[in-house]
């Protein structure tokens, strides 16, 4: 599971896993950020530091996504388009191969790996379909069965900076997917470009209502099949 920002992961994903760990369906290995940053929005009133995130220090952060998205998310047509007028304002021009090659090396050297999927949150997410993709481009084996992503933000080009996305580039995530994010959460959209970069036919999608989280109440909204 790969979450940034926090180095108490296993509090933040708690009620994704408690559930599943209730019937002994699944076990947890954490992956942590590598770069120390300052908190994101809402993280230090609910967690102790030190803050850690995956991409370097001079990537957008919540708080500018959250920003932008406020004023561009009635103006533009698609996530796609969304996701380009925040790289014309600066706001998408990461790169993700240091945070892939970390990833990569983290997942092989763990001695309970391989690993059945992949759950991240906001920028965990990114980075982990950062990395499916650039296997794919690779021609390699998938590393996982599945992936689930909570939150997403844009997943970035591991060969020059900008996002990855879907009107622009014929890589694709072709194992199941599922995309969960919430009618408030400011990076909606980044979770919409990440959904139409997998596979539609075995994509699920899931409003849980809420903001930039992973909700400790009752799922409220509907989910959607492709």
């Amino acid at each position: 599971m790969l979450y940034c920002k926090v180095t108490n992961a296993s509090r933040l994903a708690a009620p994704v896993t408690y559930e599943l760990s209730q019937s002994d369906r699944a076990e947890f290995f954490y992956i942590h950020g590598r770069v120390e940053c300052a908190p994101s929005i809402g993280i230090a009133e609910q967690y102790d530091g030190p803050y850690l995130r995956f991409l370097d220090r001079d990537a957008p952060s919540m708080a500018q996504v959250a920003t932008l998205a406020r004023s561009l998310s009635k103006l533009t047509s698609s996530p796609e388009h969304f996701a380009r007028e925040l790289r014309k304002r600066g706001v998408a021009s990461a790169e993700s191969a240091e945070a892939c090659d970390y990833l990569e090396e983290e997942i092989g050297r763990h001695p309970d790996g391989p690993f059945d999927g992949i759950l991240g949150f906001s920028e965990g997410s990114s980075v982990a379909a950062s990395l499916m993709l650039r296997r794919a481009a690779r021609g390699k084996v998938p590393l996982f069965q599945f992936a689930i992503f909570f939150c997403a933000i844009l997943p970035f080009r591991f060969d020059d900076k900008g996002p990855i996305l879907a009107d622009e580039s014929p890589l694709r995530i072709n194992v199941p997917t599922l995309h969960i994010t919430g009618a408030r959460d400011p990076a909606r959209l980044s979770s919409m470009a990440l959904y139409h970069l997998c596979d539609q036919n075995s994509a699920a999608l899931y409003d849980h209502g809420k903001g930039h989280t992973i909700p400790w109440g009752p799922l409220t909204e509907n989910i959607y099949f492709p």
